[in-house]
């Protein structure tokens, strides 16, 4: 994981276990996490897309044989 979704998780942890109610971060982490959460997004989507075209090009064989019947 990103080092800014790694702050992010420690940070919201770390409110919680002070039992705070709400918590607040600066513009710059919020905008470093948005963009770490952009690119993971976007590597999820090319390797679903990789899966995908895979499973499309796989080529199934399937023989019947009915010699007595």
């Amino acid at each position: 994981m990103s080092i800014h979704i790694n702050r992010f998780i420690d940070s919201v942890k770390a409110h919680e276990s002070r039992g705070q109610r709400d918590f607040m971060m600066p513009m710059k982490d919020a905008k470093d996490l948005h963009a770490d959460i952009t690119k993971m997004l976007l590597a999820v989507t090319e390797l679903q897309n990789r899966l995908l075209t895979a499973l499309q090009e796989q080529t199934i064989t399937v023989e019947l044989g009915g010699k007595d019947f």
